[in-house]
């Protein structure tokens, strides 16, 4: 086995093994997309076959594939306190790398489970009670608010201005207002990886509004106007997070039988390999 950095001699191998399951890898299609430059993807290779793969992004390291390669994928990582988002057959190993220090989403547990939901066309079933409309590059301000109180209640740190411009290029956000104040959100991008498919993320609510039917609705609307791009809608979901699996459940999503980890790591030995000396010096 070797672990090689992504370069143009396996990229269309790489995206057809990222394809063979839309679902695990959506973040290895977007991050290809729209953040290659940014993005240091490592490969694990036995013989010309792919394995799986690791990548970091800004703060963010992913991890797929067989549990062979992670030792060795992980011996790549610069990160020291990542946010981590891997495969629960992969824990383990990545154990002795990486400390669970906390959770994505509030909870008691150090690490958090992720379940996969979809729905399609024959499966949507819209609920709209409230007036949920769409939201443009006008409503910034309002969408940085509750894009900040998100992150916070979510663990997510800090978010910047620019970060949600690009998200408003790139997303279509629906929201409902209580006065002049956005108290209730959704984002979804379409056709970013496939025409068939569309993601949702974020979802959320203020607190204080929560229990009124307002994510029912803003994701009803939202839903709706993905799947008149594509065929299929996905969404993340916290295992523990009821309140939302029945708001998923009610629109028609279902369960895909996908389930990832999600937690803040910090690298136990301290060591890692600087990007200087790995992806970019390896090019």
């Amino acid at each position: 086995m070797r672990v090689v950095p992504l370069d143009s001699a396996i990229e269309d191998s790489f995206l057809k093994f990222l394809r063979r399951d839309v679902t695990s890898n959506l973040f290895g299609l977007l991050d290809l997309k729209f953040q290659r430059d940014k993005t240091k993807f490592w490969i694990a290779l036995e013989d010309a076959e792919i394995l799986g793969y690791m990548l970091e992004y800004e703060n963010h390291l992913n991890l797929r594939g067989d549990v062979r390669c992670v030792a060795e994928l992980l011996k790549k990582a610069s990160l020291i306190e990542p946010d981590l988002n891997i495969e629960p057959s992969h824990l383990p190993i990545v154990k002795t790398f990486y400390e669970p220090v906390r959770r994505i989403g509030p909870g008691l547990s150090k690490v958090a489970t992720l379940l996969t939901m979809k729905v399609d066309k024959k499966q949507f079933r819209p609920l709209i009670k409230h007036h949920p409309r769409e939201l443009s590059m006008e409503e910034l301000e309002a969408i940085e608010k509750l894009s900040v109180a998100f992150n916070e209640e979510m663990g997510l740190g800090p978010i910047t201005r620019e970060h949600i411009v690009k998200m408003l290029n790139r997303r279509l956000f629906y929201g409902i207002y209580e006065g002049d104040e956005l108290v209730s959100f959704a984002s979804g991008t379409s056709g970013t990886i496939m025409e068939k498919l569309s993601h949702v993320a974020p979802v959320y609510t203020l607190p204080k509004f929560r229990g009124r039917g307002y994510a029912t609705s803003i994701c009803s609307a939202l839903v709706e106007k993905l799947l008149n791009q594509s065929e299929a809608v996905m969404i993340f979901v916290l295992a523990d997070e009821i309140p939302a699996l029945k708001v998923y459940e009610k629109i028609g999503f279902t369960k895909t039988g996908h389930k990832f980890l999600a937690f803040w790591g910090r690298r136990i030995d301290g060591e890692v390999v600087r990007p200087m000396e790995t992806q970019h010096g390896s090019e």
